[in-house]
């Protein structure tokens, strides 16, 4: 039975992100397992987050970012300058080349493809059973494999959305800012946008986002992102050279995994998703560095962090919001921007802010809806 000293159950962003803290930490000669039926499969995602500089694990040949954002409804725009803050764009295949590369020149790491069938804690280690058969021994495993039964399943509402990058002739689209929400006419009872990333003035990701608990076909996604360009830029000519599609639960109800000292829920698993945005990318990053901090320290009891209650309390609020009264989500992001300062807006949406930044932010919202959702308090 080979032996460990980190086994990782699944090589997405979450697993990826934790191996490459390890490596630049005083483990880096440890010796670690990637597990995945997928292995080597890369996937055509895109990911965003926002911070002064870079993040170190960021392909440094693959740098843009923005420090300009819009909110437009009807095709009026309200443009919000960040002042120290940049809005980075990493597209997952970059991402994941970056670290593959990255893996090659440290020997200590391997990676099959293979499926865990049964993980089987011991006092001082665990045992990890697999389709083919072989059993791997480590010190830890750190799981990021995401199954229906982890969160609230068809009750969650999920945000649904279909991405096309295309490519023009004509200089159509504003290079210096990209668009967080865009509102045309919503569906009834749904919570809708476009979201734009404009990566120069001849192309841009065109994404169509709705807030839903019932899926959505891609037909009618791609319809949408079609009457959408037509809409707005007439019968210009294009060309889709690339297309995604994704469903991320929002919920801050993710199942919590029974204690255990040596499996570790990493990712979405372990509510590293943002319940109210679906934000994940940094918050993966601070997480899997504070769990490679203990490891470092010696800590017998790993444990992974959440996010402080407070958020987990706001944006239940929000998703209270969003079940009832999803027409209310358009007025509160447009008072967020337009009464606050947006570096402030975005380091709150991050969970980068003090009490007292919060308090300062919210007071400044109109608060009946919020009442509302107070005296109509569930958690979703």
């Amino acid at each position: 039975m080979k032996h460990y000293d980190y086994i990782f159950a699944g090589a997405g962003c979450a697993g990826l992100s934790m191996v490459y803290h390890l490596l630049n930490s005083p483990l880096r000669n440890s010796k670690i397992l990637l597990l995945d039926p997928n292995m080597g499969q890369i996937p055509d995602k895109t990911w965003c987050y926002w911070a002064e500089k870079p993040l170190p694990i960021h392909p440094r040949n693959a740098i843009h970012s923005w420090n300009q954002l819009s909110l437009s409804s009807n095709y009026e725009k309200a443009t919000h300058q960040m002042e120290n803050l940049q809005y980075f764009h990493i597209n997952s295949r970059d991402f994941f080349e970056h670290i593959y590369s990255f893996l090659k020149s440290h020997p200590n790491v391997t990676h099959e493809q293979n499926a865990i069938t049964q993980i089987i804690e011991k006092e001082n280690s665990v045992e990890v059973f697999t389709s083919n058969d072989t059993i791997y021994q480590g010190n830890y495993i750190f799981d990021s494999r995401l199954t229906d039964s982890d969160h609230l399943g068809s009750k969650a509402l999920k945000q649904i959305f279909a991405g096309w990058k295309i490519e023009t002739d004509q200089n159509i689209f504003d290079k210096s800012t990209f668009t967080m929400m865009e509102w045309t006419q919503s569906e009834k009872g749904l919570f809708d946008f476009f979201y734009i990333l404009p990566y120069h003035s001849k192309s841009a990701l065109i994404e169509y986002t709705a807030y839903s608990r019932q899926d959505i076909s891609q037909e009618i996604l791609n319809a949408k992102i079609k009457e959408y360009l037509e809409e707005k830029f007439g019968g210009i000519a294009y060309e889709i050279t690339f297309q995604e599609k994704g469903v991320i639960p929002m919920t801050t109800q993710i199942k919590a995994p029974d204690f255990s000292k040596r499996i570790i829920p990493i990712g979405t698993k372990a509510g590293w998703t943002k319940a109210s945005t679906g934000y994940t990318f940094h918050t993966i990053q601070k997480r899997a560095q504070s769990l490679v901090n203990q490891l470092v320290s010696g800590e017998n009891n790993i444990k992974t962090e959440k996010s402080p209650a407070r958020f987990r309390f706001y944006d239940n609020i929000l998703l209270n919001i969003a079940h009832k009264w999803p027409h209310e989500l358009k007025g509160i992001f447009e008072d967020l921007f337009k009464r606050n300062e947006t570096d402030l807006v975005m380091k709150f949406l991050g969970e980068e802010t003090s009490l007292f930044q919060e308090i300062k932010l919210l007071s400044r919202l109109r608060f009946p809806i919020f009442i509302k959702s107070l005296l109509n308090y569930e958690k979703h």
